[in-house]
């Protein structure tokens, strides 16, 4: 990590469009040097892809399941968040599949999840930032050197422009915000991404398994299997639950059938795979459509300052929470230099 940035004036303002980990990330870090942030999302929640599910069972981390830390200075900020009690280690067991081997892949490097679920990430980096949650942005306008933000009716949720902007979200949406930043357009469209279609399940009956997760590589359809009973604070949920991930390629081949179907058949791929017989007593499935990048850019972000437009996500440094945090902090610090 570099040396801290530089103070801004409070009167410099940013907007940042997408409240995943990277533009949270960015937005707390402008924010600690003095900007003052505006966070546009269209979703209901703070997180992107690192969201949980509340149901009548219980919650489910249906998009990113854990976060590790490989670099010194992540590693610094999870020690922070779990010092907060936003995650905590995953001591399930974890496991790949391989035909008749199976390894074990526990030690192999610290898991940690959301006390609360995953989205409690979002949501604490969210603290103290102006966040406006179920607002879509449109188009955004560069009017001399200064940037407006118009939402889908063609409106300014925050008239008086701002200063810097910028853009977190997967590549192929962000495309349609990036006509004012022609520089950038190659690089985008260069990033090719996986889908992936995620199921959540209750079982009618214990399944016996010893492991908390399992990477499941010999599948065509399935190619992830967790236990949300093995994480830690979910250990009491009402009945046994499970998040499955199908592989990319069975996503794409997949992926405009109804949801229901989806659901039923990564159900009966579970049950196949582990040979064991179970009557789901809830069930149900999300599209991923933007799910991990194939082909991240070697950038860990990009920075026009001469027009003051940055883009940030983990597309541009790897498909991990790690990867999209880094993304957008790293950016924040490049704005206030």
């Amino acid at each position: 990590m570099s040396a801290p940035a530089p103070g801004l004036p409070d009167s410099f303002r940013v907007a940042v469009i997408g409240a995943g980990i990277a533009g949270l990330a960015c937005a707390r870090a402008l924010s600690e040097r003095g900007a003052k942030v505006t966070v546009f999302e269209k979703n209901r929640w703070p997180g992107g892809r690192a969201s949980t599910r509340q149901t009548e069972f219980g919650r489910f981390d249906h998009g990113a399941q854990y976060l590790t830390a490989r670099s010194h200075g992540f590693e610094r900020t999870v020690g922070q968040w779990a010092a907060a009690g936003v995650v905590q280690p995953w001591s399930g067991r974890i496991i790949a599949l391989a035909g008749d081997v199976t390894t074990d892949k526990t030690s192999s490097v610290t898991r940690y999840v959301g006390v609360e679920g995953i989205h409690s990430i979002g949501r604490h980096l969210a603290q103290g930032l102006d966040v406006r949650l179920d607002l879509l942005v449109d188009s955004v306008q560069l009017q001399g050197r200064r940037w407006s933000v118009l939402d889908d009716a063609g409106r300014l949720p925050s008239p008086g422009g701002f200063d810097a902007l910028v853009i977190a979200m997967p590549s192929v949406p962000a495309l349609r915000l990036l006509e004012s930043a022609p520089a950038f357009l190659n690089q985008v469209r260069s990033v090719e991404w996986s889908p992936c279609w995620s199921v959540q399940i209750v079982l009618d009956q214990p399944s016996g398994f010893d492991f908390g997760g399992a990477f499941v590589n010999d599948h065509p359809a399935l190619a992830w299997a967790a236990r949300e009973n093995s994480k830690p604070g979910r250990e009491d949920l009402p009945a046994e639950a499970w998040v499955l991930h199908a592989t990319p390629r069975w996503s794409r081949l997949n992926l405009n059938i109804p949801s229901e179907d989806v659901a039923a058949l990564l159900a009966q791929a579970f049950a196949e795979r582990f040979n064991f017989r179970f009557r789901p007593v809830h069930i149900a499935a999300h599209r991923w459509l933007h799910a991990a990048p194939n082909n991240p850019l070697a950038a860990r972000f990009l920075w026009d300052p001469a027009l003051r437009v940055g883009v940030v996500g983990d597309w541009c440094s790897g498909p991990r929470i790690e990867g999209a945090y880094l993304s957008g902090s790293e950016l924040g610090e490049a704005i206030a230099q």
